[in-house]
This record gives C-alpha cells, structure tokens and sequence, in this order.
C-alpha cells in the first residue's frame, strides 16, 4: 500500500510495525531522503533526543567483502549512559538489548530506518523493564520519524 500511495504522491511518512514471536515488533519507516542523508539526519535527531550513537556497523563494507553489493547499509548502537546505569541495575541483562539498535538500508531505491521496539525486547527480559522500554520506544519513533522527513 506504502508503494501505491507514494506513485500517487500522497506518501506524507508511513511507518509500518510487524509482530514477531516473543512480543517483539519492528518498526521500520521509508525516507524521503537518500541513504547519506538519512543517516545524517539520523545522528543528529539521535543527539537531539538525549541519546548518542555508542556504536556503528557498516554493513555494506563489510558484506561487499562476500561479493554482496548494497545500496546501503549500516546499523547505529543508539543509547543514553546515565539511562543505561538505572536500567543495568534493575536487571544487568538488559545488555542483550541496550544498547538499542537502528538499522537504515536502502530496498528497491528507497532508503528505510528501522528497529525493534525496545518495550517487547527490555520486557521479556524482566517485566520492571518494560515501562522505561516505552519511553524509548517513544524516542526511537521519534528520531526514526525526524530521520526520514
């Protein structure tokens, strides 16, 4: 339906969530820009949301090693240290999970950010988790949807 509209011109952002086994969900999100803008767009809404990008992945440097070409594609660790203390002494197995990660690829020419909700992924560890899991779902709803404006 995204790819309908968008022919059409009415595609203002669209984000679409999918449920997966274990409550978890994935958000993902086309941008209006391409892939290096995204990305930049990406690391400054990040910043201006309180988090820091703790680490990245490029992935298309290093599946192009395999003989994949990608577009693009590059994974960001996206967290907050001082948040990440509290939620470490709650449960310190919420290390599997923060920092979070958001993913921007580009499929078919379109150029997408996407993570899983940080919610499902914290609660299922302990379910104290889940409500500071939901305000980071908050802001990762909004850096995704300022990155791909």
């Amino acid at each position: 339906m995204g790819r309908q509209l968008a022919a059409v011109g009415l595609l203002t952002t669209v984000a679409t969530t999918t449920a997966f086994a274990a409550g978890t969900a994935f958000v993902s999100q086309a941008s209006h820009q391409g892939f290096n803008a995204t990305v930049s767009a990406l690391k400054r809404s990040v910043a201006s949301n309180g988090l820091m990008v703790m680490g990245k992945i490029n992935q298309q440097r290093i599946l192009s090693m395999t003989g994949l070409q990608l577009k693009g594609a590059e994974s960001f660790l996206v967290g907050n240290p001082t948040v990440g203390k509290k939620l470490f002494a709650m449960d310190p197995a919420v290390g599997a999970v923060i920092p979070a990660r958001m993913y921007v690829w580009v499929k078919g020419g379109t150029t997408y950010v996407g993570y899983f909700e940080p919610s499902h992924l914290m609660g299922s560890i302990n379910p104290k988790l889940t409500m500071p899991g939901k305000m980071m779902d908050k802001k990762f709803a909004a850096i995704a949807h300022d990155a791909t404006r």
